[in-house]
C-alpha cells in the first residue's frame, strides 16, 4: 500500500513538473552557416570561442567563407583587491574579465550591436595557502572563460541579417 502510494506521489510530482513548462536550457542554435572569429593573436577567449564553433561546424576558416563576422576587442583581464585586514595583509581579491563584442555581415554592416560581455568573482586569500590559492585562481579564470564563451553563443543565438 505505501509503494503505491509513492510511485502515485512520484507520477503526481513529475505531472506537475511536466505541465508547468519547465524545460532544460540547452544550447543556443545558432541562425548562420558559418562564422569567422576576429580577435587578437593570443586571446585564450577567441580560442575557445573558434572551438565552440568547431565543434557545432559553424567556424570559417577565412574571413571570406564565412556569413558572420565576430571580432572580440578590449579583452582585459585584471586583479584587484577586495579587502585587507587590519594588519594590512590581502584577504580577498576580484578577478575582472571582459571583451567587447560585435557580429558583422561580410559588408561590413552590423548584424549583432556592440557589446561588453564581463565577468567577476571574489576569493578569498591566504599567505598559507600560497599554492591552491594559486589553482583556485587559474580555475575561477578558466570558468569565467567558459562563461563568457557560453555568454557570447547564447547572443550569436540573435544575429539578424
Amino acid at each position: 500500500m505505501r509503494r503505491k502510494a509513492l510511485k502515485l506521489l512520484a507520477a503526481a510530482g513529475l505531472a506537475v513538473l511536466a505541465g508547468c513548462g519547465f524545460q532544460l536550457r540547452g544550447q543556443a542554435l545558432l541562425p548562420f552557416q558559418a562564422a569567422y572569429v576576429e580577435a587578437a593573436e593570443r586571446s585564450p577567449l577567441a580560442a575557445q570561442l573558434r572551438r565552440q564553433l568547431d565543434l557545432k561546424g559553424k567556424l570559417a576558416e577565412r574571413r571570406e567563407a564565412a556569413d558572420v563576422i565576430i571580432r572580440l576587442t578590449g579583452e582585459k583581464r585584471d586583479k584587484s583587491i577586495l579587502s585587507l585586514s587590519g594588519a594590512g595583509k590581502v584577504r580577498e581579491y576580484r578577478l575582472n574579465h571582459g571583451v567587447t563584442l560585435v557580429a558583422l555581415a561580410p559588408d561590413g554592416s552590423a548584424m549583432l550591436a556592440e557589446a561588453d560581455v564581463k565577468q567577476s568573482r571574489d576569493f578569498s586569500y591566504s599567505d598559507e595557502q600560497i599554492l591552491a590559492k594559486e589553482a583556485e585562481e587559474n580555475m575561477l579564470r578558466k570558468d569565467m572563460d567558459d562563461e563568457i564563451v557560453r555568454q557570447i553563443l547564447r547572443r550569436l543565438a540573435f544575429v539578424r541579417r
